[in-house]
């Protein structure tokens, strides 16, 4: 269906119209309009009361509104997973810091007492050449008797549970897969597995990252005796002398309390020593016990 032509009226209104606009200076016009005068004539609080807020609410559908949100990338854009982390790690961290000002501080007490006992005057060395730093910080200075039995506690449990689970995961998957049973092992056979884990274990950690994980939580590193990083074969060696300190009620053991060093038999035949090291994190020590370092190497 065609439209009706338009009226002789129409047109000539049209023609009017056009010209009309075509002839006024509308750009000029809108230039002279005071903008900031309109605005101050408007009476906002006037308007604003005129708006019904509840009913404008309810108009909007908020179900709706929320499941075109992607939420996930909205949490991931804000990075609250990377500030979540960081906060966590960054507790995790102090409050382990905190056991280990513990540890260097009883080692320093340990220390004091055997010095007194021994009578010795001359301050102590603070840790390996390449390694000494200031009294205010622990890092690099000889770690004691009490962080290095700390770390040991923890390593025996670490191998012990570490073995128990290899055992059993062992065991579960011959019985199922071949219908092979190892419980019936003898006690030597035992034995002689879980000393190989644990030398393992040992041998590995120290001559990878020169601790093993008692070490890293306690916040020591093995080291050899000048401060350089420890050698492969330098972890070996001091591996496989352990058990000579061991032996004889521990009498290996010993220097590590009565040396300046805190170096045991081991670690003399090995040429290592066990340091504190904190990671990326320098062991600083609290106010009270580094004014006690200052005050013992003044005297």
């Amino acid at each position: 269906m065609t439209p009706p032509e338009p009226s002789l009226f129409g047109r000539v209104a049209g023609a009017v119209t056009g010209k009309v606009v075509d002839v006024v200076p509308i750009e000029e016009i809108i230039e002279q309009v005071d903008v900031d005068a309109l605005l101050e004539r408007v009476d906002v609080n006037r308007l604003l009361d005129r708006v019904d807020v509840d009913r404008l609410l309810d108009r909007v559908d908020v179900d709706r509104l929320l499941a075109r949100v992607d939420l996930e990338e909205l949490v991931q854009r804000a990075g609250i997973p990377d500030v979540v982390a960081d906060t966590t790690g960054r507790l995790a961290g102090r409050t382990l810091d905190v056991a280990r000002r513990q540890v260097v501080g009883l080692d320093t007490v340990v220390g004091g007492i055997v010095d007194r006992v021994l009578r010795r005057r001359a301050p102590a060395p603070l840790g390996p050449p390449l390694l000494a730093s200031e009294r205010a910080s622990a890092t690099g200075r000889y770690a004691g008797p009490v962080g290095r039995a700390a770390a040991v506690a923890i390593d025996v449990g670490v191998v012990l549970a570490s073995y128990s689970i290899g055992v059993g995961l062992t065991s579960f998957l011959l019985d199922a897969l071949f219908n092979v049973s190892i419980d019936g092992g003898s006690g030597t056979v035992a034995t002689i597995a879980l000393l190989t884990w644990a030398a393992l274990y040992v041998v590995g950690s120290t001559a990878v990252t020169g601790r093993t994980v008692g070490k890293a939580i306690v916040g020591l590193k093995v080291v050899a005796r000048s401060g350089r990083p420890l050698s492969a074969f330098a972890a070996l060696v001091r591996a496989l002398v352990l058990p000579l300190s061991l032996s004889l009620f521990g009498l290996g053991l010993v220097p590590a309390v009565l040396r300046r060093d805190h170096r045991a038999l081991h670690d003399l035949i090995a040429g290592t020593a066990v340091v504190y090291d904190w990671g990326d994190r320098p062991a600083q020590l609290p106010g009270p016990l580094a004014a006690y370092l200052r005050a013992h190497d003044a005297a």
